[in-house]
């Protein structure tokens, strides 16, 4: 069954404008609950543009989204702020953490909007910090720690929430071959658990990896072709 849906979405930057862009043009696709999809294609083909759009963190120009089967196109943005919240947990290029602050807090920071107790943050940041083998390190700064570590930081705070679907924007653009495989091996735990991954790269070595089982191929803002095995 297919968790998302998009159709005929496209998606025009400063339109009317003398430096209009159009990012996306007529696409459509779908991703079945527990899949692992990957955007590929060159720089500028629209991979990050999608991501953006199916994790409602913007709109299309033209088109339709449903997640779970729900339009979210046309919701207030405040729907929208608690669909990204309770559905989806993001993995970004740059990992977007504040390196000033600890481990702990950084994972913590997408749970203060909810007005959480501090004993129930607690109680949902440690087992996640187990289970990506940093908990030794939560009370030290970000920037006192490796590039992996980092990543583990950063993937730790997108399942503070336990979200049903990941989405990782170039996830391995920064980390050697060896991390790279660590962070795949991370992705497989999660997809057993049930998780559904969308992943924008240009890394080989994840477009073939045995994890992913649909690569949807991006040109010029356009779908060339999607494979599924």
């Amino acid at each position: 069954m297919a968790l998302i849906t998009v159709e005929q979405v496209s998606k025009i930057y400063n339109s009317g404008m003398a430096d209009e862009l159009t990012a996306l043009e007529a696409v459509s696709l779908s991703i079945d609950n527990g899949e692992v999809a990957v955007l590929t294609g060159p720089s500028g083909s629209g991979k990050t543009s999608l991501l953006s759009l199916i994790g409602c963190m913007a709109r299309p120009t033209q088109g339709k989204i449903f997640v779970d089967g729900k339009d979210v196109v046309k919701l207030p943005e405040r729907f929208l702020t608690n669909i990204r919240r309770q559905r989806f947990g993001f993995i970004f290029q740059q990992f977007h953490l504040i390196r000033e602050l600890s481990v702990l807090n950084n994972i913590l920071l997408p749970l203060f909007p909810l007005q959480i107790g501090p004993r129930l943050m607690q109680d949902k940041a440690v087992p996640i910090l187990e289970q990506l083998k940093i908990a030794e390190k939560k009370q030290l700064q970000v920037k006192k720690l490796s590039g992996g570590e980092q990543q583990r930081v950063a993937i730790a705070r997108a399942l503070i929430n336990d979200p049903q679907i990941i989405i990782a924007d170039e996830p391995t653009a920064h980390l050697d071959s060896k991390l790279a495989q660590e962070f795949m091996d991370i992705l497989a735990v999660l997809n057993r658990e049930g998780k559904t991954i969308i992943i924008a790269s240009h890394d080989p070595f994840i477009h073939n990896h045995r994890l992913v089982n649909k690569t949807i191929s991006m040109r010029d803002g356009r779908i060339e072709g999607i494979a599924s095995r």
